[in-house]
């Protein structure tokens, strides 16, 4: 039985030591959050300067002084998005040369991989990790997707390869300032992550959205054409399955709802798994997470907003979801339903399998069988999503989604 985590504090958060270290320490620094301060710093830090495509930087632009409008953030929330950004910068630019330097890497296929599509915080992490425990399967561990590219491809004469050990250290310091969000989503560096750090490093995703309040930049984003963003996802892919193996690719991201045209003219032969779940548990969840996470990265901590926010984003991403599903051929779609997930993870990879050309084997049985048994839900605690802690009124909230339920047979859990 796992341990029940009860956030007292989430409106008027009691900082630990370390808490208030970070945030004391964000203060004194000084963060130019300017397309130009973080392409400076990427080739500071690679030695590296051809970017290839520079149509990025005008949305670099737009993301940068969205974050700027963002007066609620603190130093060290600005800080953190700063080095986030660089560091897709300099993924970016390890690209290019290894582009460069194996041009053969292009001839490599993605072949039916495995897309997991759904609402955040309805089990799409769950189910990666559950089928990316079949051997036969390619997937991106954290720690990979934070740094793709081994700096030995690109330089000879650098033998070390860091990227695993520099996200323990991360993994740590990430710990000691938010040690209850390992209980709400664990980003343990060897954990099956989604690929959204890849598509970064073209800066067009929503991801942002996570860390500061930034509508501009969604605005930008929402009314802008992704499909060349997820051909430059798809290259990415086919340069690590060039690295390693294997060649069959499991892979998922919440984005992907509302995006299901570019996904589908990127990979028309995949097969998607489509998590569901009752949206009023996931903005609950959601509006939690991020509420804690915001007693460091803000100055003041409003879960009300956080989960008006996410209500409307959520609302979004399954409008637009909804009014595409019909586009997904039937026999490439495997509906799974978080009630159904959760009662029998077998079952529901089986169903996924059966629409894909791969075989539930022994091994593969096998394989996901000691993963479930060394992952069972809730090992690391489990936090009390409390409705009471944002005022919301929960008829208004599920009139508010009824297109949704009327579309999917999805079960109300609140």
């Amino acid at each position: 039985m796992s341990n029940k985590i009860q956030i007292n504090d989430l409106s008027n958060p009691i900082l630990t030591e370390f808490q208030k270290d970070a945030k004391n320490y964000g203060e004194t620094l000084k963060v130019d959050l300017t397309s130009e301060a973080v392409i400076k710093k990427a080739c500071e830090n690679s030695s590296l300067h051809d970017f290839g495509d520079e149509g990025f930087i005008s949305r670099l632009d737009v993301l940068m002084q969205s974050v700027s409008n963002d007066e609620g953030l603190s130093g060290i929330g600005k800080f953190g998005i700063f080095n986030d950004q660089v560091r897709y910068a300099e993924n970016r630019l390890k690209f290019e040369k290894f582009k460069k330097k194996f041009p053969e890497y292009n001839e490599e296929v993605i072949s039916k991989p495995i897309i997991i599509i759904g609402l955040p915080r309805s089990g799409t992490t769950h189910l990666l990790n559950l089928i990316a425990a079949d051997s036969r399967l390619k997937s991106i561990p954290y720690w990979q997707s934070l740094r793709p590219f081994h700096e030995k491809l690109i330089n000879l004469n650098n033998e070390e390869d860091s990227r695993k050990e520099i996200a323990f250290e991360e993994y740590k310091n990430f710990l000691d300032t938010m040690p209850l969000l390992k209980s709400m989503h664990d980003m343990h560096p060897n954990h099956i992550h989604e690929e959204i750090e890849l598509q970064a490093m073209d800066f067009s995703t929503y991801l942002p959205e996570w860390l500061a309040y930034v509508p501009e930049w969604r605005d930008y984003y929402l009314t802008h054409d992704q499909t060349n963003h997820y051909e430059y996802l798809k290259d990415v892919l086919k340069a690590m399955q060039f690295i390693k193996g294997p060649k069959k690719w499991v892979l998922k991201s919440p984005q992907h709802l509302e995006q299901i045209l570019p996904l589908l003219n990127t990979f028309p032969d995949a097969t998607f798994a489509i998590t569901y779940r009752d949206p009023l548990s996931v903005v609950l969840s959601t509006a939690t997470m991020l509420s804690y996470g915001d007693r460091v990265r803000r100055y003041q901590v409003d879960p009300k907003n956080n989960f008006s926010y996410w209500h409307s984003r959520i609302k979004t991403l399954l409008e637009r979801f909804t009014a595409d599903y019909k586009l997904i051929p039937l026999d490439q779609k495997s509906d799974v339903f978080f009630h159904d997930l959760i009662k029998d993870n077998i079952k529901s990879v089986k169903s996924i399998y059966s629409k894909n050309s791969l075989k539930f084997s022994s091994l593969a049985n096998g394989e996901i069988e000691e993963y479930m048994k060394l992952n069972k839900r809730g090992k690391h605690g489990q936090v009390i999503y409390n409705l009471e802690d944002f005022n919301v009124d929960k008829s208004e909230f599920y009139e508010s989604f009824k297109f949704y339920f009327d579309a999917f047979d999805v079960l109300k859990e609140i």
